[in-house]
């Protein structure tokens, strides 16, 4: 349903936008319904650094479709899946979606998104993303669960390790950086922000992103950053819920030369402090 954000929707993306308030976005992407789109330009009108950041609409960003079961309850939904006897993964209502298809398409966009950025930083096209990891090793981090966690897009022209802090500690010319923000209920938001990283032998492309979605797509994007790219987190039941409306997460991405996998990294996940004082209501 391509609805408008409630009030309190709008409520809750100023509470985002007042927390990335001080984060600097070059790019942002954005599913092209409404209450997405409201919710980035919501976060945008706070932002204090961003003055003219690249603004791209993405369908692939859209939330799950349910074709004729549009508008059913959780509850019902999950009938029909047991109904059906078929996996959840798999199962796609008539003139709707399965998640299988969702993350096909989240995985599409994770790849031109890679591509784009690698593309600005010249350093060429990375190879197919899928199953990577497990020809080119696991992520060298471990995620940290609920809490703040800024994300990051790191580009090295090269293959040597980089630190990383947070952008509030660190600042260097060389930094990319990458905030991802969803949306999955009217007014449900995952926000991944940037942080900044230095090397002392590498130059890297400065790009930090504002990414914008339904937690549904944004769960089934996770889902292949950690299936497929091999991005350890400490409890993937906890990854995989939904986020919380506005909630935020943050991961770090080094996309690397030579075709080579890009390295991932979760600091934390589906964060909802900015919201504590904020009645959550079902509309």
């Amino acid at each position: 349903m391509n609805t408008n954000l409630s009030d309190v929707g709008y409520h809750q993306a100023g509470l985002a936008g007042k927390r990335l308030r001080n984060q600097l976005f070059t790019h942002v992407y954005t599913s092209d319904l409404n209450r997405v789109m409201q919710t980035s330009q919501a976060i945008l009108d706070k932002n204090v650094l961003s003055k003219s950041p690249h603004v791209k609409v993405d369908k692939r960003l859209r939330e799950r479709g349910f074709g004729e079961v549009e508008g059913r309850t959780v509850s019902e939904l999950r009938a029909l899946v047991e109904k059906s006897g078929q996996l959840p993964q798999n199962f796609k209502p008539p003139g709707g979606e399965s998640p299988l298809e969702v993350k096909a398409r989240a995985e599409a966009f994770f790849h031109d998104l890679c591509n784009d950025l690698a593309g600005e930083a010249g350093i060429g096209q990375v190879k197919s993303l899928q199953h990577a990891a497990m020809a080119d090793g696991s992520a060298e981090r471990d995620c940290g669960t609920e809490g703040n966690v800024l994300g990051e897009w790191n580009i090295q022209e090269g293959d040597s390790k980089s630190s990383v802090t947070q952008a509030s500690n660190s600042a260097s010319k060389t930094d990319t950086g990458v905030t991802v923000a969803s949306n999955s209920q009217p007014q449900n938001v995952d926000v991944n922000l940037a942080s900044n990283s230095q090397t002392e032998d590498t130059e890297k492309y400065d790009a930090r992103v504002l990414l914008v979605s339904h937690g549904g797509t944004i769960r089934e994007l996770f889902r292949h950053l950690i299936d497929d790219l091999g991005c350890k987190v400490k409890s993937k039941r906890f990854a995989m819920q939904i986020s919380p409306n506005c909630g935020i997460s943050q991961f770090v991405v080094q996309l690397r030369e030579g075709g080579k996998r890009p390295v991932l990294s979760c600091q934390f996940l589906h964060d909802k402090s900015h919201l504590e004082n904020v009645v959550d209501l079902e509309l």
